[in-house]
């Protein structure tokens, strides 16, 4: 939190967290809080309609998590998603300093240990990153196409646009910034879970840009606004989601089975709803079990 003297608290990885109505929100906190330093702050954007249980179940796992309502006028998901995710990287950044930001939708899970580490020395690596995720391949190694996106943005920028005209505005502003730097249209990381620099994350909350409701009607994804807006401060997307990057993640369902997961790699995947025949609470019960199993043989450490 903020001290006494108005400085803000440093922390070695924040966390930002949606939260819908469906979502099992306590067992991938519970995943974060056992996989995440100690050195963190874990934000959960509640829009649940059921605040104060969220709230209760959020202080039962650690004092390191907040809860925090949604913001009114950003409903459901794409432009209003990103309103709420601005409201929380606002949030940590007016009270913390983290080296990263992980945002991470509740459907995800932590696998392992050592998420900051590997972000960290990839944005050592390339001070020109400023944000990490699935980017230009997926965990098979496939190429992902950013074509669909790219289509909804022309849209936005044309006369569909002037359905909401303030939000047109912006979108057509950003794209101008993002264009100037590189910007591949529709380019971004998939949503489920990306990574900013502090250096990125705050350039874009200096600018004031984590501030613009005006962006929640956009048909653009969430995922899509935030990779334009990052380009359009200046950063670029790294990869870090291929099949020998940390993240393991697909838009539905999970990219492998929940076994071959534990057996790589991999430190994050999405989405635990569905694999083959295994429904969420089967998957949720099997990476469980792995915490479990994983806390017991380090409490046996000497």
């Amino acid at each position: 939190m903020r001290k006494p003297d108005g400085s803000v608290r440093p922390v070695r990885i924040a966390v930002v967290m949606p939260a819908g109505p469906h979502d099992d929100i306590a067992d991938t906190l519970a995943s974060v809080v056992q996989y995440t330093d100690p050195s963190r702050i874990i934000v959960v954007i509640d829009d649940t309609g059921s605040f104060a249980g969220t709230t209760a179940r959020a202080r039962d796992l650690c004092g390191d998590i907040a809860v925090i309502a949604a913001p009114p006028g950003a409903p459901g998901t794409y432009g209003g998603l990103w309103v709420k995710l601005a409201v929380g990287y606002t949030w940590v950044l007016d009270r913390f300093r983290p080296q990263i930001i992980l945002r991470m939708d509740a459907d995800a899970l932590m696998l392992g240990g050592g998420i900051e580490t590997a972000a960290e020395q990839a944005f050592a690596c390339d001070r020109s990153i400023g944000m990490l995720g699935s980017y230009r391949i997926d965990p098979d190694g496939e190429p992902r196409d950013f074509s669909p996106a790219a289509r909804i943005l022309r849209a936005e920028e044309g006369l569909r646009g002037l359905v909401h005209p303030r939000c047109r505005s912006r979108v057509r502003h950003y794209a101008r910034l993002a264009r100037r730097n590189g910007y591949v249209p529709g380019e971004h990381a998939l949503g489920a879970a990306y990574i900013h620099s502090f250096q990125a994350a705050s350039r874009l909350h200096q600018a004031g840009w984590f501030r613009e409701p005006r962006l929640a009607p956009a048909s653009l994804g969430e995922d899509h606004l935030m990779a334009l807006l990052t380009i359009a401060a200046g950063f670029r997307i790294g990869d870090f989601g291929g099949p020998a990057d940390p993240l393991a993640l697909r838009w539905h369902g999970l990219p492998a089975h929940p076994a071959e997961l534990l057996a790589g790699v991999k430190l994050i995947t999405h989405s635990v709803r569905s694999w083959g025949d295994l429904t969420e609470g089967q998957i949720r019960s099997i990476f469980a079990e792995a915490r479990a199993a994983a806390g017991c043989t380090r409490g046996a450490e000497p």
